[in-house]
């Protein structure tokens, strides 16, 4: 079986070479329909194989409407192209909408349409499934939960000691915001939370490649006292070494869908802080994430002094049986079943 996916690895997101050389142990042929390259190689795909479609957007997207419409249209031929040439179309839907949306209305349209064209959907959460039914109006058939697999053994330590580098105590109480620095992601929320709680034994790291608008933010912020902004791409050989400085991950998102950073805090055993969401329902264990309402005034900055009384040894068990659930081999032949129908 020959899988075109879309794309096979990326730099940005280690999840796709993880599901590429998981289905390559499965026996299944995984091509690359590179980013930027559709046009020149959807003809290569024949009658029976799979196209696997993981983030599509920017085929479609664009800030001028009109250009946005004409897009679209190139984009829904080359589906129909597919179609007509007899090869299966599956789309994994890691989140509802793109984060960077502008045009919501011609975006729902465009993922109701390209739902439409899909032999199947993955999604990660029976919560997400719901969703897509209720949003995109796809027959619960053609949608099938395979979860988000972990990332033991991805990210090795380095031997870096964040602490020392950051001036942090060894038995201060870290929290830790890691990834992409975005306003969707609520760190004006995390910044006014933590003044809330803040004492001389607690830190904030945020670490991450912020946007313009959110590096203007901190950037500007007065009072910076216990706070470490390390505004940067944090590259793989660090990430390891960054999360063993930290005692909590905190992540006050606005919205979730799948989250790769919960599921990465998740594989290196950390306490995860989140609004309450159905996706901590499906990943996570008692002991394992701390959840609050995010409507509800200081729930955040509860939620942060409630997980430094949570003890490590009391969710350790938890850990395994989670990330049991979670590897890369069942998760593989899960896929595979998807494409050879048997759902």
């Amino acid at each position: 079986m020959n899988v075109w996916m879309w794309p096979k690895t990326s730099e940005l997101n280690v999840y796709n070479n993880l599901l590429t050389d998981s289905l390559g142990g499965e026996g299944i042929n995984v091509l690359d329909l590179q980013h930027g390259k559709l046009a020149l190689r959807v003809g290569k795909a024949k009658a029976g194989d799979v196209v696997h479609i993981h983030w599509m957007h920017h085929a479609y997207q664009h800030r001028n409407p009109l250009l946005f419409v004409i897009k679209s249209l190139l984009f829904t031929l080359t589906l129909l192209y597919l179609k007509l040439r007899r090869v299966q179309i599956v789309w994994t839907v890691h989140n509802l909408y793109p984060h960077n949306a502008r045009h919501l209305k011609l975006e729902r349209f465009m993922r109701t349409l390209i739902a439409g064209f899909c032999s199947k959907l993955i999604v990660a959460s029976e919560s997400i499934k719901r969703k897509v039914t209720e949003q995109f109006g796809v027959p619960p058939g053609k949608l099938f939960v395979v979860k988000h697999g972990h990332y033991l053994g991805v990210y090795p330590p380095g031997g870096i000691d964040f602490r020392q580098r950051y001036g942090i105590r060894e038995d201060a109480d870290v929290y830790l915001f890691l990834g992409a620095v975005r306003a969707y992601k609520g760190i004006e929320d995390l910044i006014e939370a933590f003044y809330a709680i803040r004492t001389e034994q607690t830190w904030l790291i945020i670490a991450g490649k912020p946007d313009a608008q959110t590096a203007a933010f901190l950037n500007g912020l007065e009072d910076r006292s216990n706070i470490v902004l390390d505004l940067r791409f944090v590259p793989d050989d660090e990430v390891a070494d960054l999360l063993g400085a930290s005692d909590a991950m905190v992540m006050p998102y606005k919205e979730i869908t799948t989250s790769g950073s919960a599921i990465l805090g998740l594989s290196f055993r950390k306490l995860v802080i989140m609004p309450d969401n159905e996706f901590i329902d499906e990943y996570f264990r008692e002991n394992m994430a701390i959840r609050y309402n995010p409507g509800e005034s200081g729930a955040l900055a509860a939620a942060m002094t409630k997980a430094l009384y949570v003890k490590r040894s009391a969710r350790e068990l938890a850990y395994e049986e989670a990330l049991r659930e979670l590897d890369w081999g069942p998760i593989a032949q899960k896929v595979k079943n998807v494409y050879q129908g048997w759902g």
